[in-house]
C-alpha cells in the first residue's frame, strides 16, 4: 500500500476516535462508534497484510483477529449488562476480551522466529528478566489479592487473573520488540521499522488496562470511560499502522547487529532485580511476611536469567574481539593476510623447522609496471589488479603455505618444508596464473638455520631487488650470506 492510502486510512480512524469521543451519546451510540474504531484498523491490517509474502500474512492475520475480538467484546458486554440488566462476572464479553492476549502473543511470535538468533536471544532474556521482577509486584499487589477476594467465584477469580496474567505477557513482548531494535544504519531508521510501532501500540494498550485496574469496581464518569476506551482505540492504530513496514522490518533484520547493553538498560534491569528485595523489605517493614516462596521464586528465576545473560553476553564480546583481530591481522582489499600477521607466522614456523631440521624459504612478489598500469587504467582497474592476482596465486600455493599482502604491489610467500628449487617452480606456476596479461619480479631465500627472521626476509628482498634489475618478469634465487 502506497504512502497516500496509509494517510486516508489513518486520518480515517483518528477521526473515527474523534467521533466516538464527540458523538458517542447513549449505550447503542457508544457501541456502534466502537464497532467503527474496531473495524477501521482491522480492515486496515488485513488490507495491507495481502501486499504481504504468504508466509508473513498469518502474523498479521492474527494481531487483527485480537484487535477484532477485543473490540467488538462492546456487542455482548452491552447486551447483557445494559440490556438484560445482567451483572454476572465473567460473562462472553471477557471471552471476546481475553481473547485478544493469546492472539497477540502468537502473531508476534510468528514475526520474530524469522529474525536471526543473534538479535533475538539477548532480547528475549532481558524482557525475560524485567518482566520476572514486574511479575513478583504482580503476584503480591494484585494476583493473590484477586484469588482471595471473597466476592467472586473461583471462576471469576481465574478470570480476573487471566486479565492480570494478560498484560504481563504484553509487556514481555513489549520489551523483546523494543530491546531487539538493534539494526545497523542511524537510529532514526529504527523507527520507520514494525517492532517500534508493535511495542507502542501494545505499550498504549496496557496503559488502559492499567487504568483499569487501579480503578477496579469504582464508579466513574461516562466521559472518563470514553477517554480509556479511545486509548485502546489508538493502541489498535498504532498496531495497524505497524503492518506498513513488515516487509523492510524482515529486509533489515537478516543483517542485523544486537545493540550492546546500554545504560538505560542495565538501570531496567538492576530495578527488576531490586523488586523481590523492595517487597521483602516493605512486608517486613509492616510486619507481615506472607509472600516469602514468590519472592524467592522471582529472585531465583531472576537470577538464572542473569547468569544465563551475562554467559551469552560473554560471547558475544568473545566473537566479537575475534572478528576485531581477524580483521587487524587480514588485508581489507585482498583478504590475503596482512604484513602484522605474516610476521607474526614466520618465528612460529622457523622454529618448527629448527627443530625438525626440514628447509623453509620465503619468496618476496611485486607487480611490475604497477605504477604504470594504474596510471593508464585507473586506481579502481589497479585494485581489481591486485584481488584477481592474490586470488589467482592463493590457487597455487598449497594449505600449509602464507600468501600474505607487504605493502602496496608487493606481496610474501612463506613456504614451510620447501627448499630453494621448490620455492622457485612454485613461483614459476604463480607467473603463469597472473591476470591481466600482467608479470611479476620475486626473489627467494632459503632458511640457512641460524638467522633472524629480518635477515632471512632481507636476503629475499635483494633477490627481488635483483630480478627486477635484470629485466623483471623473472624469479631470482639466493643462497649466499644474508646482506
Amino acid at each position: 500500500m502506497g504512502r497516500r492510502w496509509w494517510r486516508i486510512s489513518v486520518a480515517a480512524m483518528v477521526l473515527a476516535i474523534a467521533g466516538y469521543l464527540l458523538l458517542a451519546t447513549g449505550q447503542w451510540l457508544e457501541m456502534s462508534w466502537s464497532l467503527v474504531n474496531t473495524v477501521l484498523p482491522t480492515t486496515a491490517i488485513v488490507v495491507a497484510a495481502r501486499g504481504l509474502p504468504r508466509n508473513a500474512r498469518a502474523a498479521w492475520y492474527l494481531l487483527a483477529l485480537g484487535e477484532f475480538a477485543n473490540g467488538t467484546a462492546v456487542v455482548p458486554n452491552v447486551i447483557i449488562y445494559d440490556v438484560l440488566g445482567s451483572d454476572a462476572y465473567p460473562s462472553v464479553a471477557d471471552a471476546f476480551y481475553l481473547l485478544f492476549y493469546p492472539a497477540v502473543l502468537t502473531s508476534i511470535a510468528l514475526m520474530i522466529r524469522r529474525w536471526p538468533p543473534q538479535l533475538i536471544q539477548p532480547a528475549l532474556l532481558d524482557a525475560a528478566t524485567i518482566t520476572a521482577g514486574i511479575s513478583v509486584l504482580a503476584w503480591v499487589y494484585a494476583i493473590e489479592p484477586a484469588l482471595r477476594d471473597p466476592d467472586y467465584t473461583r471462576f471469576g477469580q481465574l478470570v480476573r487473573v487471566a486479565y492480570i496474567v494478560g498484560d504481563l505477557l504484553l509487556i514481555f513482548l513489549a520489551l523483546i520488540l523494543v530491546r531487539s531494535g538493534g539494526v545497523t544504519g542511524a537510529g532514526r531508521a529504527r523507527w520507520s521499522l514494525a517492532p517500534p510501532w508493535l511495542a507502542t501500540g501494545l505499550i498504549v494498550f496496557l496503559a488502559g488496562d492499567l487504568f483499569w485496574l487501579i480503578v477496579g469496581d469504582n464508579p466513574m464518569p461516562g466521559w472518563v470511560s470514553r477517554g480509556t476506551d479511545a486509548v485502546y482505540f489508538a493502541a489498535f492504530v498504532i498496531l495497524a499502522y505497524a503492518v506498513r513496514y513488515a516487509t523492510a522490518t524482515d529486509e533489515q533484520r537478516a543483517g542485523a547487529v544486537p545493540r550492546p547493553p546500554g545504560i538505560p538498560l542495565m538501570i531496567t534491569l538492576l530495578l527488576a532485580l531490586l523488586m523481590a528485595p523492595v517487597v521483602l523489605v516493605l512486608q517486613m517493614s509492616q510486619g507481615a511476611f506472607r509472600h516469602g516462596w514468590a519472592i524467592a521464586t522471582g529472585s531465583t528465576i531472576m537470577s538464572v536469567l542473569v547468569v544465563t545473560r551475562l554467559t551469552v553476553l560473554l560471547r558475544y564480546v568473545e566473537r566479537q574481539n575475534e572478528q576485531v583481530r581477524d580483521l587487524a591481522r587480514r588485508d581489507e582489499l585482498t583478504g590475503l593476510p596482512n604484513r602484522r600477521a605474516w610476521t607474526d607466522e614466520l618465528p612460529r614456523v622457523l622454529e618448527q623447522a629448527r627443530q625438525s631440521g626440514r628447509p623453509v624459504s620465503v619468496c618476496m612478489v611485486d607487480l611490475d609496471h604497477f605504477k604504470a598500469f594504474n596510471d593508464t587504467y585507473g586506481h579502481q582497474a589497479g585494485d581489481r589488479l591486485l584481488k584477481e592476482a592474490a586470488a589467482a596465486w592463493l590457487g597455487q600455493v598449497r594449505r600449509s603455505d602464507i600468501l600474505a599482502r607487504y605493502g602496496g604491489e608487493e606481496f610474501i610467500v612463506l613456504l614451510p618444508d620447501t627448499d630453494l628449487d621448490a620455492a622457485c617452480a612454485i613461483m614459476q606456476r604463480l607467473r603463469q596464473v597472473t591476470p591481466a596479461g600482467q608479470t611479476f619480479s620475486a626473489g627467494a631465500a632459503s632458511w640457512d638455520l641460524s638467522e633472524t627472521s629480518e635477515e632471512l626476509i632481507a636476503r629475499a628482498d635483494v633477490a627481488l631487488y635483483e630480478a627486477k634489475h635484470t629485466g623483471r618478469d623473472r624469479v631470482v634465487a639466493t643462497s649466499g650470506a644474508h646482506p
